[in-house]
């Protein structure tokens, strides 16, 4: 779908640690200039730049022994984080901030990123995430809330790999609780694809933008950037979502 000239917020894990330096500069070239969004959730990825005139950047690195973690771009609204307290390791690429748009819309920006834990689980650690973030999503009558990221979970799982426990969907089910609108289903009317895995031709969906209802009448785009040149960059594709907010 064609996007307009409202709010545009991407997610997109950009795949730092197996990228080259002049693939990074040139997808974070790419993203900061050319897709030009007014908040970016990252992940696997690291900020080429400490300091950017048209960007606020909120980092955080990984706790285990890698040089990238999770980043929050935002253009230069007043915010204010959120912080968490949680024993759980895999919810350290969790980032939450409230921006203020305008005087009358301030956005619950929230960056996750499905890490998989020791014993091979991601589900684990997207329960854990909802689990941290339950006292921000139950606020939601009075909130603005977007939520996105590389949950390296897929609705797709189930229905692939029936017979089994419906353990991705019942991830899924627990956003649906929280009144989280999965936009990529609501505009496309099921799965698209966000990954280009090496191994697999299948067209997985890993990558998901969410709003909740407060937002849902102003939801107005939807768009995968699966441009093939992308996969210089990433194996992930950009995921957009355009509301109709001046920004």
């Amino acid at each position: 779908m064609g996007l307009n000239n409202g709010m545009k917020i991407i997610t997109w894990n950009m795949d730092y640690w197996k990228r080259n330096n002049t693939q990074r500069k040139a997808g974070w070239s790419y993203l900061t200039k050319e897709l030009n969004p007014n908040i970016a959730l990252l992940q696997e990825t690291r900020p080429l730049v400490l300091f950017d005139e048209v960007y606020d950047i909120y980092y955080r690195g990984s706790e285990q022994k890698t040089d990238w973690g999770t980043a929050i771009l935002a253009k230069k609204y007043p915010y204010f984080e959120q912080h968490f307290k949680s024993y759980y390791k895999g919810s350290e690429g969790l980032t939450c901030f409230d921006f203020k748009i305008s005087d009358e819309i301030t956005l619950t920006a929230i960056n996750i990123y499905g890490k998989i834990d020791s014993k091979g689980y991601v589900t684990t650690t997207i329960h854990h995430m909802l689990s941290d973030l339950t006292p921000i999503l139950q606020e939601r009558r009075k909130r603005c809330i977007v939520i996105g990221g590389d949950l390296n979970v897929s609705l797709q799982w189930d229905e692939k790999y029936p017979g089994q426990d419906p353990s991705h969907k019942i991830t899924f089910d627990r956003f649906e609780d929280f009144g989280m609108i999965n936009c990529t289903k609501k505009m496309f009317k099921g799965h698209v694809r966000t990954q280009v895995h090496p191994k697999t031709h299948f067209p997985w969906q890993n990558d998901y933008i969410f709003v909740n209802k407060n937002l849902e009448d102003l939801l107005i785009g939807c768009k995968v950037h699966n441009d093939e040149k992308l996969l210089e960059y990433s194996d992930h594709y950009p995921v957009e979502t355009e509301l109709d907010i001046k920004a």
